[in-house]
């Protein structure tokens, strides 16, 4: 499910990206963002694998790998969002993304239509 929210998440900031005027090295940094995070969750996966196939039983260097590799994903993701903050906080676009969405009906029920398909995505898998 982490990794379904994360691919989401990137495609979402994708999209809004589109209402900024950001420069290719901008782009470039969200990429780098993104993909720490895709890559520390394929390795968090990978970890967890080695580690269920290695043992059944609850060990404690078992459960050390298991928490160092979720953190890696988790230091990931907090750098990715600074990332974003940094990139794209701006009320200005903000209210520029939100009269694009109440001006353009179409749009907005887009919108939300993805929003729920995001969310299927995310919590059932599809």
């Amino acid at each position: 499910m982490n990794f379904r929210f994360h691919i989401a998440a990137m495609v979402w900031v994708v999209l809004l990206s589109l209402f900024y005027d950001l420069s290719r090295s901008e782009y470039a940094l969200l990429m780098l963002a993104f993909s720490s995070v895709i890559v520390s969750e394929a390795v968090n996966t990978a970890v967890e694998k080695a580690v269920d196939l290695t043992t059944d039983k609850k060990e404690k260097l078992a459960a050390a790998a298991k928490d160092s590799a979720a953190a890696a994903v988790l230091i990931a993701a907090l750098f990715s969002v600074a990332v974003g903050i940094f990139l794209l906080w701006d009320t200005e676009v903000f209210a520029k993304i939100g009269m694009y969405f109440t001006d353009d009906p179409p749009a907005l029920i887009a919108a939300v239509f993805f929003a729920v398909l995001s969310f299927i995505f995310v919590f059932k898998g599809i």
